[in-house]
């Protein structure tokens, strides 16, 4: 903003995010203004099949890109993306701070399944969520979306809730546990030949609609600095991964379920060897902001003293 004295001299003032911190009204098309570029956006095209858009986006799952920023004491993020009614999963790990893990190790829920997956080095996941939606006639009626929730430092979490979609695929509300979401699940896609390079005039960057979520900050264990996200999809019962994870994985890789350079199959990922197999969401530091506060008070004042 621009603050005017009576000697007619403007002054620009840049804030920082958290000094001009607003909440995001959660609406599960992507805003720009609020979340600015895209922190991570897909390399390859789907091995789980190219959605329709009809209902609940029958036919496939795909994650096309994922933004993210905090406000406030909040977390928001977004997947833009499709995600298939048949049972397929969306699992989103984060690293909030420390005694998070590097290695998974559920104590329960469907998660379990996942038990083993090595995240890339000084990953370690403090939090996730694991989401379904499933429609008994694909494609036709709307699904509903089955949510679980974990605290991956005291090791506990599982099933927290469930919210039925409109009849254009989308729901929205609490999940039951610490997060708020807003699925719109009525994207048609483009993408191409399965593993190939992303192609297709509506995919990557391209794609505005998917999942957006506000996860409180404390819900995280966050302890400060930047924030680490993984995110994938999942085939029913969290047993066999595809290849859409953000951030991105080499063009030319199937499946991860199927076995090969990222995992031993089924459900389980191994990234030991990846470095930076996550995207990364900059938190500013609290003294950024209160400088950005402090200087905003100083003008303020000499604008008083001018008039």
């Amino acid at each position: 903003m621009k603050i005017k004295t009576s000697a007619g001299i403007s002054i620009a003032i840049v804030a920082s995010g958290l000094v001009c911190a607003h909440a995001q009204n959660l609406n599960g098309t992507v805003n720009t203004g609020f979340y600015g570029s895209p922190l991570a956006v897909q390399t390859i095209n789907t091995g789980f099949g190219n959605a329709a858009g009809n209902a609940d986006s029958a036919g496939g799952s795909e994650l096309d890109a994922a933004y993210g920023r905090v406000s406030g004491a909040t977390l928001y993020l977004f997947l833009a993306g499709n995600f298939e009614p048949n049972g397929n999963h969306l699992n989103v790990f984060i690293d909030g701070g420390p005694g998070g893990q590097n290695v998974l190790s559920s104590s329960g829920g469907t998660m379990a399944t996942m038990n083993g997956s090595a995240f890339s080095p000084g990953f370690g996941a403090t939090f996730a969520l694991d989401m379904n939606v499933y429609s008994p006639s694909e494609g036709v009626t709307p699904g509903t979306m089955y949510t679980e929730e974990y605290n991956l430092v005291a090791n506990t979490g599982g099933y927290v809730g469930a919210i039925a979609e409109s009849s254009l695929g989308i729901g929205a509300g609490n999940d039951g546990g610490v997060s708020s979401l807003y699925l719109n699940n009525n994207h048609a896609s483009t993408m191409g030949t399965a593993n190939l390079a992303l192609s297709g005039a509506t995919s990557g960057a391209n794609t505005t609609t998917g999942l957006e979520l506000a996860i409180p900050l404390a819900a995280i264990g966050y302890a400060g600095g930047n924030i680490r996200v993984l995110a994938d999809i999942n085939g029913t019962g969290d047993a066999y991964l595809s290849n859409q994870f953000l951030a991105g994985l080499p063009v030319g890789t199937g499946n991860v379920g199927g076995g090969g350079a990222f995992g031993p199959g089924g459900g389980v990922f191994n990234f030991s060897n990846t470095p930076g197999e996550y995207f990364t969401i900059a938190v500013p530091e609290p003294s950024t902001v209160a400088m950005g506060l402090s200087g905003l008070a100083m003008l303020l004042a000499f604008r008083r003293r001018t008039k």
